[in-house]
């Protein structure tokens, strides 16, 4: 009798032991995933670039502070979104050993035709598992999403591109034009590939005049292979 409420008692702990040990686990993995979201709010977004040592955790409010709103409650066109850092150069890029071109020098010759402000905006998280070497938007690889982005004919939109890795991502949208909002007001560049780099938050116009289905998808290949693409649908 005693043998048996001995063996019953360790393996009450033990188990207990262990639920504990996961319960910890798994909180610790859901505030890791907590802040790294928050990054967008600006807080991790600040940590991350402290540790990249530069410290932007100002810009986003000034941004913010800056922010001309339209009509439709959309930033103006052409403004940079607040998250964005065009005026800094890649990672392990050293602006101090010779001028670096950023993409805030970046500038259109004349302005795109269509003048209209988005009619609305479409945002998409860049999103990655360097464990199990995943890449994907918006959390799912390509393999599982269930359809398309679907873009209007000839509707004007703005895409948001928040960048929640530590890696930067060159985007790319096969078909048309992604007019990259870095402040230059009419005169924004157009452009076929965007790099987002890791905490960024940034911003394109597009005018969706190319009918059909269209890649849109991380150009590094192996990224893209890992799961980082989508088809963009016009219709």
């Amino acid at each position: 009798g005693m043998d048996h409420s001995g063996m019953s008692n360790m393996s009450g702990m033990d188990h207990s032991g262990m639920s504990n040990m996961s319960g910890m686990d798994h909180s610790g993995m859901s505030n890791m995933s907590g802040m790294d979201h928050s990054s967008m709010a600006g807080m991790d977004h600040s940590g991350m670039s402290n540790m990249q040592g530069m410290d932007h955790s100002t810009m986003g409010g000034m941004a913010a502070e800056q922010a001309k709103i339209g009509a439709n409650g959309l930033l103006l066109a052409g403004e940079a979104q607040p998250g964005s850092r065009y005026d800094q150069a890649g990672i392990g890029i050293d602006p101090d050993e010779r001028r670096i071109l950023v993409y805030r020098d970046l500038k259109a010759i004349t302005p795109w035709p269509d003048r209209r402000e988005p009619g609305r905006e479409l945002e998409l998280h860049l999103t990655g598992n360097m464990q199990r070497y995943i890449w994907s938007f918006d959390g799912k690889k390509f393999s599982e999403v269930t359809g398309p982005i679907h873009f209007v004919k000839d509707e004007r939109l703005r895409l948001i591109l928040i960048n929640d890795t530590m890696m930067e991502h060159p985007i790319h949208l096969h078909g048309m034009w992604m007019e990259l909002e870095n402040g230059q007001g009419e005169l924004i560049p157009r452009k076929h590939t965007l790099n987002v780099k890791p905490g960024e938050r940034v911003s394109a116009l597009i005018t969706a005049d190319a009918e059909g289905s269209w890649a849109f998808h991380c150009h590094l290949l192996y990224h893209m292979d890992a799961g980082m693409f989508r088809v963009v649908q016009v219709s």
